[in-house]
């Protein structure tokens, strides 16, 4: 029988925050962030972590890309100055699991467009936005993972009853979406739309509403946080059959190889110990995402 992915065993014994479903118990500490430091964790053949080890005058400190205006994913409130979501919740994890608490993590708000060159040159340590793996970008970059599983999404004007996928729209109409994403470069093939790139979704998201573009086209988990606070102008349509299925990784410096299968270990335990369900109940779950369960083995040999 073929192996499920990382989240196959979890996600087939149903289970949910604050419960124990045979050997899985998720702790609440699992949706706030608190998640216990490891001591004493050394990757001594590893650029990466060793540069994280020796800031602030050997303190440590390990600084993530993020995004800060996908709500749900990676989001920054201004009112009280942190940075929520499933991906941030997963970034402290992976650097709680590293060694580095709460105290020595610097969140980087990051976009699309740059994600790579921010590892390249140094920047961050490690990316965790929504970055989902493709063949270009792994040519650059190295990726730990997959952790999450999506299908491409359309989000339109509520009162744009008649859409009904990107199928719908002319070719007077315009559909957003930013052109360092995975979506952008298909869009084109997919609608008769005019497509337009914006900096962020968010950019998008406002355009929608000021109507200025008729759609926004991306992972159906980035958009779906947008619909959620505001569903009053805002609809979203699921479109599996428009563009490809989206596994988003955590980007690393490539070649980093130690790190890299350090990260796959922290999240294979996550999703065994039930860490990653009570993430995403805490942050993605309230949207109606589903939980999906990446394929095994999609962009790289393990070793």
């Amino acid at each position: 029988m073929r192996r499920r992915g990382w989240l196959g065993l979890l996600l087939a014994m149903a289970v949910t925050a604050g419960t124990t479903t045979g050997c899985v118990t998720i702790s609440p500490i699992a949706a706030t962030g608190d998640f216990p430091v490891a001591a004493g964790v050394r990757l001594d053949n590893s650029p990466t972590f060793q540069r994280m080890a020796q800031r602030d005058q050997g303190r440590g400190r390990i600084v993530i890309g993020v995004k800060n205006d996908q709500p749900g994913l990676g989001y920054y409130d201004e009112s009280t100055k942190t940075y929520t979501g499933f991906d941030v919740e997963i970034a402290q994890l992976v650097a709680a699991r590293l060694g580095f608490g709460r105290a020595r993590i610097q969140f980087v708000p990051i976009t699309s467009a740059n994600r790579e060159n921010a590892l390249q040159n140094g920047s961050v340590d490690l990316v965790v936005a929504s970055y989902s793996y493709s063949p270009d970008r792994a040519q650059n970059v190295s990726f730990a993972g997959p952790y999450f599983q999506t299908d491409e999404g359309l989000l339109v004007r509520s009162d744009e009853s008649g859409v009904t996928g990107v199928t719908s729209f002319t070719a007077g109409d315009t559909v957003c979406s930013t052109s360092g994403s995975t979506s952008f470069t298909p869009l084109a093939s997919l609608t008769r739309a005019q497509p337009v790139s914006r900096g962020s979704f968010s950019e998008c998201v406002a355009a929608l509403k000021d109507h200025s573009v008729s759609g926004v086209y991306t992972d159906l988990a980035v958009l779906a946080g947008y619909a959620l606070q505001d569903p009053a102008h805002l609809r979203l349509i699921a479109v599996p059959q428009a563009g490809d299925t989206q596994l988003y990784g955590i980007g690393l410096p490539y070649g980093d190889d130690l790190l890299r299968r350090k990260i796959d270990d922290i999240l294979v335990a996550a999703e065994k110990d039930g860490t990653w369900q009570a993430i995403f109940n805490a942050t993605l779950a309230p949207s109606g995402i589903e939980a999906i369960t990446p394929r095994d083995g999609v962009w790289m040999t393990r070793s």
